[in-house]
């Protein structure tokens, strides 16, 4: 990268650093971490987008990721390990990390893509957050710690708290149903007690039954509501399971 366009986005790339605790030796690695692939192309310049770095973040993080699974729930079996992992390395989960450090306000985007937001989209920032760990991971000499050390410094906390309170993105109709057919040998039963508002615009409150459990969910719509309702008997169920 030449002097000129190092010092055109170094002021970004500083507010990156700043965010992440870490100064870069190569500064075109971060610079190509948060270049999205329409401001390449609208660019006057040969510029590198952050797509081959993302590949290589998501695997950085599942590392991690695993790392810290392993560590906290030291009982938890491999398919509950990978199944808590699958929800956390995906975009719904990382997008939110990403906002922590309010990433999306420092990537490059093309006028078309600032137009419709593009820095607000789950994906986007999901494979935003997977190129600055690639590019730590790279800027480091390919060692684990580096990018290991930030995100347990930032994230560890909260990724442990999600997972503990079941606030991570997982398909808890299909969780409880194994659970309850495990323990009860049967599946639990949806039923929605009411529908609110406009045709448009209703909201669903939705009741999950299985044996002595009985929880409610509320959502816009059944299938929302149902999930809810679903998370708060997985858990409350798996907690029986636990004392026991």
């Amino acid at each position: 990268m030449s002097i000129q366009i190092e010092k055109e986005f170094l002021e970004r790339i500083k507010a990156l650093e700043n965010r992440l605790g870490y100064s870069f030796k190569d500064k075109t690695l971060p610079l190509s971490a948060l270049t999205h692939r329409s401001f390449a192309v609208e660019y006057h310049r040969k510029l590198a987008d952050y797509e081959v770095l993302e590949f290589l973040g998501d695997a950085v993080l599942s590392l991690i990721v695993s790392e810290i699974l392993i560590k906290t729930f030291p009982e938890a079996r491999e398919g509950e390990l990978s199944q808590i992992r699958s929800a956390v390395i995906s975009e719904a989960y990382l997008s939110k990390l990403a906002r922590v450090i309010n990433l999306g306000e420092l990537v490059l985007l093309s006028k078309g893509e600032i137009a419709q937001k593009g820095m607000e989209r789950e994906s986007l920032l999901c494979d935003v957050f997977e190129s600055v760990f690639g590019a730590v991971y790279v800027d480091c000499g390919y060692l684990i710690d580096p990018p290991r050390q930030i995100f347990n410094r930032f994230f560890k906390g909260q990724l442990i708290q999600d997972i503990k309170k079941g606030d991570i993105p997982r398909d808890y109709k299909s969780l409880l149903q194994i659970l309850t057919q495990k323990v009860f040998g049967k599946t639990p039963k949806y039923k929605v007690i009411t529908a609110v508002g406009p045709e448009h615009a209703k909201t669903f409150t939705v009741e999950c039954v299985i044996e002595g459990i009985r929880t409610t969910g509320i959502g816009k719509s059944k299938k929302e509501a149902e999930t809810k309702a679903a998370q708060k008997a997985y858990m409350k169920l798996s907690e029986t399971e636990k004392e026991e």
